[in-house]
């Protein structure tokens, strides 16, 4: 008997969850039993110690102002340490509502109206509405798709990393959506470019949890101090143990000037403590959670094993970025030769599945979609099985 039990199928319809009850409104109207497998987040049961401590806490039955303590700081501390070798400062840490909320106080603490963020699409959509939200410019370095294999584009970054207008280096590491898990050699660059250029690099490493074998998230502050003074890394415990509704996010800032900059710009927005669920999930999460997430880090390679074997032998013409990292599949489905609306409404009406459109993470990338394989495997085979119906009338 398993120690965790991913099978289970939970039922979420009902439960004002975006992605189960909320399809209607981003897609239009979608058939009633349309699977939802776009929104990044799991259909899994968050880890029984998270379940516990949220249970204990609303038995205390007060759910007034909290603070939170230095024991947590500690408990993030302590992650960092075992599962990424960083030996990170309690005193360093800063807790937000979430890595998007951090995000936007990083870009307007440290940047002017109109100044310029670099982004590298294909990325995650609310990276660029962060950043036309507050009147800044989107300056795109697109990713190299070589061999099958995304990569910087070093050569393009550097240019765009030298203008001065160009205030920060937004980096999704690991990428969602291609899966990249990026590399020493690489993060070393980056990092070495973006302190020479004076350029800030806010690194986005919420899935920094979710990463498969032999590959290992590097924390982009972690091996380098002189380039630790120039980064602001925002971490989470929220897609490693499905908690994001929970809103518990923190920010880790070496630089003591970058900190003081960060804490006055999230105390003008009055965003940074955590409720009383979030801030007693995360502790557990961190002190407990890690068979859980061992197990289900296992579990989800078997799914993107399956469903990689299903593409191969099922959809051959569907071509499949694998992930180093995360629990999303990006499919180029280019060669069917449709328009991304075409699509769409194939994979909707007829498959009865929804993915998430490739042109939301950059519009030249309108041929792609993502695939959310964080579900039992069984909605997963039967999500597989939707897609191929829906291309089932066609000969490539």
């Amino acid at each position: 008997m398993p120690m965790f039990d991913f099978e289970r199928v939970v039922e979420r319809r009902g439960t004002d969850s975006l992605k189960w009850d909320g399809m209607n409104e981003r897609f239009g109207p979608v058939p009633g039993d349309a699977l939802p497998m776009w929104v990044a987040d799991m259909d899994f049961l968050s880890p029984p110690c998270v379940v516990k401590a949220i249970r204990e806490r609303a038995e205390q039955g007060v759910f007034g102002y909290v603070q939170t303590p230095a024991a947590t700081f500690g408990a993030v501390k302590d992650w960092m340490g075992s599962i990424h070798g960083w030996e990170v400062d309690p005193g360093w840490i800063t807790s937000s509502t979430g890595v998007m909320p951090a995000v936007g106080v990083a870009i307007r603490a440290f940047t002017r109206h109109g100044d310029g963020v670099i982004i590298q699409p294909p990325v995650y959509p609310p990276f660029f509405r962060i950043i036309e939200d507050n009147d800044r410019a989107i300056i795109e370095n697109p990713l190299l798709l070589e061999d099958g294999v995304f990569r910087m584009d070093f050569e393009s970054l550097e240019v765009k990393l030298s203008d001065p207008r160009n205030r920060i280096l937004l980096l999704c590491s690991p990428h969602n959506p291609v899966g990249r898990v990026w590399t020493k050699e690489e993060l070393e660059l980056v990092g070495r470019l973006c302190l020479d250029t004076g350029t800030l690099l806010l690194s986005d490493e919420i899935h920094a949890d979710i990463v498969f074998k032999p590959f290992r998230h590097i924390p982009a502050a972690s091996f380098d101090p002189s380039l630790a003074e120039n980064i602001i890394t925002c971490v989470s415990p929220s897609k490693t143990f499905n908690i994001p509704g929970l809103q518990t996010a923190y920010t880790i800032i070496s630089n003591p000037e970058l900190r003081d900059g960060f804490q006055a710009s999230l105390r003008a927005t009055a965003i940074g403590s955590h409720n009383n669920f979030g801030l007693v999930a995360g502790d557990a999460a961190y002190r407990e959670g890690a068979p859980w997430r061992d197990s289900m880090l296992e579990y989800i390679m078997g799914n993107r094993d399956f469903a990689l074997s299903f593409f191969k032998k099922e959809m051959p013409w569907v071509a499949v970025s694998p992930p180093e990292g995360t629990y999303l599949l990006w499919l180029d489905f280019n060669e069917c030769r449709e328009t991304e609306e075409a699509v769409n409404k194939r994979l909707i009406n007829k498959g009865k599945v929804v993915l998430d459109p490739g042109s939301w993470f950059g519009k030249e990338w309108s041929g792609w979609q993502r695939l959310n394989l964080a579900c039992p495997r069984s909605i997963m085979i039967d999500g597989l099985e939707r897609i191929k119906t829906a291309f089932s009338d066609l000969v490539i």
